[in-house]
């Protein structure tokens, strides 16, 4: 519409300019002199202003063409910026591209950095948890395979003291008795080590007196300190409480140690003294402390702190000349701490050392009856009623062990049986048979486990009582006695035992069967 707009101007303006032309020619003759002049003129001015008009069109018609081209410039000018800045754009856009890239390649490499260090991590756990498995599996296997021969030592030790011997014999088995359970005390700290290390120590709560327990030490270590020469005793605070509350077996195991220490480190002619006193009450519980002092070598003040660390001795030189693996004092501050006490010291050399036990314990809340709670009452029936009893049922497969259990029933007036493996005692076994069964765990042909379970079956599909089955096994470590609780045993004694272990245990299942007949 435009372009026709602009077309129609510029050809009426000449139609405009050529009609005026011819309109002057026409009547130029027509009239007079003036006329002519006024039409002249007019044709004049009409022709002034159109050409007028053409010249401002067409000088308008070649500005619009200058500023066309002017806007031509200018657009190609900004069409070749934007071409470079476009350029320029792209050149930064393929930069970042390739940051990104490279970023987003790094960031994979991270990740698969990251997945290896995992799947390492995870390849490391997994071979710590075998070495720690391994580690346990290999001391569970040693603990047994050791157990077992010492339970025939330490059995027969204790039944040749209960012989006729001369003096030199009895030097002998004496020394024998002390080394075994010297060795035994070795093994059991290193299983203690083994379950510190590995938070796997449980503690009990429950009555005991704690003048009775020290009282147990004394009698155990004034044998040592008498064939030493040293003077053992023991001091009471008055107004004690009989009975408190807490794992007696753990504070038992530090006190030992400790007065053990005190007289091993005590020459000929020295004393050891152990001092049981009342301290604070707060929160319910009793602050009690026992002290342990001697008149020994004494510890150097710089040797004071490293002497509860693992395997460490104030001075190296005196391990040959005392022993031990200086495990104690590193097993009895580890127990003190988890019970929630401490074990403190000073020391003076040459002079002697002092440790002191400090123990936060519940006190029951009546003392009247409490010594049934803790006294290790072992009642030696009369041999004629023992044999009067049905008899016993002993499943072991290892002679030397075979051999220390019947000689004790023979010293307790027990009638028993043998059988020497899980299959051997199913065949034996029937319902009112046998008054109690001591099971082996591990056996040929039929372990411990398989055994109880056919015999618990057996007893079910008769409709019969249960008879009582004790584990009397090596397997000493945690879980052991709640596996054999599992398979259906009443009541577990771990080799080495004593004669008056084995005497307690029976004679609690005997009384619970009695009972329950006369029931």
């Amino acid at each position: 519409m435009a372009p026709l707009k602009k077309m129609l101007c510029d050809y009426g303006l000449y139609i405009i300019l050529a009609a005026s032309f011819l309109r002057t020619l026409f009547t130029y003759e027509i009239g007079g002199k003036e006329y002519r002049d006024k039409e002249l003129l007019l044709a004049t001015v009409v022709l002034g202003l159109i050409l007028a008009v053409i010249y401002v069109h067409r000088e308008a018609k070649k500005t619009a063409i200058a500023h066309a081209l002017g806007l031509t410039h200018v657009a190609r000018d900004l069409a070749q910026s934007n071409v470079t800045i476009a350029k320029k754009l792209k050149v930064k856009t393929d930069a970042k591209q390739e940051v990104a890239d490279r970023g987003r390649e790094s960031a994979e490499d991270a990740i698969q950095f990251a997945e290896k260090g995992r799947a390492s991590a995870e390849d490391a756990a997994l071979i710590a948890e075998k070495a720690n498995k391994a580690k346990s599996d290999f001391l569970a296997n040693m603990s047994h395979e050791i157990r077992t021969p010492m339970n025939a030592i330490i059995g027969l030790t204790h039944i040749l003291l209960t012989t006729k011997l001369d003096e030199k014999q009895k030097q002998c088995v004496d020394v024998l008795q002390t080394s075994s359970e010297g060795l035994m005390t070795l093994i059991n700290d290193l299983l203690d080590i083994d379950r510190m290390e590995a938070h796997d120590i449980d503690l009990e709560d429950a009555p005991f007196s704690m003048t009775s327990l020290l009282d147990q030490v004394i009698s155990v270590m004034s044998v040592r300190a008498k064939q030493k020469g040293v003077n053992l005793v023991v001091h009471y605070e008055s107004g004690l409480y009989k009975t408190y509350i807490g794992d007696s077996g753990r504070i038992r195991q530090i006190v030992l140690n400790l007065v053990g220490n005190a007289v091993k480190f005590t020459t000929q002619g020295g004393s050891v003294s152990v001092f049981f006193a009342n301290g604070g009450k707060g929160n319910g519980k009793k602050q009690v402390t026992v002290t342990v002092t001697d008149t020994g070598i004494g510890i150097p003040e710089d040797k004071i702190d490293l002497i509860f660390g693992k395997f460490i001795q104030a001075d190296s030189s005196i391990t040959r000349k005392y022993g031990g693996t200086g495990l104690g004092l590193a097993i009895s501050q580890a127990l003190a701490k988890r019970m929630g006490a401490d074990i403190t010291v000073t020391s003076v050399v040459g002079q002697g050392s002092s440790f002191v036990l400090h123990l936060n314990l519940p006190v029951e809340a009546t003392d009247s009856d409490s010594e049934k709670h803790y006294q290790e009452n072992i009642i030696y029936l009369d041999m004629q009623a023992n044999a009067g009893t049905l008899p016993i049922l002993l499943v072991e497969d290892y002679e030397p062990n075979v051999l220390v259990a019947t000689i004790m029933f023979n010293n307790f007036g027990y009638r028993y049986e043998v059988a020497r493996n899980g299959q051997e005692a199913v065949e034996r076994f029937s319902p009112g048979k046998y008054s109690i069964i001591l099971m082996d765990v591990e056996m040929p042909v039929m372990d411990g486990y398989e055994t109880t379970r056919h015999i618990r079956g057996f007893e079910k599909a008769k409709d019969s009582s249960a008879i009582a089955i004790i584990a009397m096994t090596a397997h000493a470590m945690k879980g052991d006695r709640e596996k054999c609780i599992a398979a259906g045993m009443d009541d577990y004694i771990a080799k080495p035992f004593n004669p008056h272990q084995l005497q307690a245990i029976l004679t609690k299942h005997l009384k619970k069967s009695s009972s329950g007949k006369a029931a």
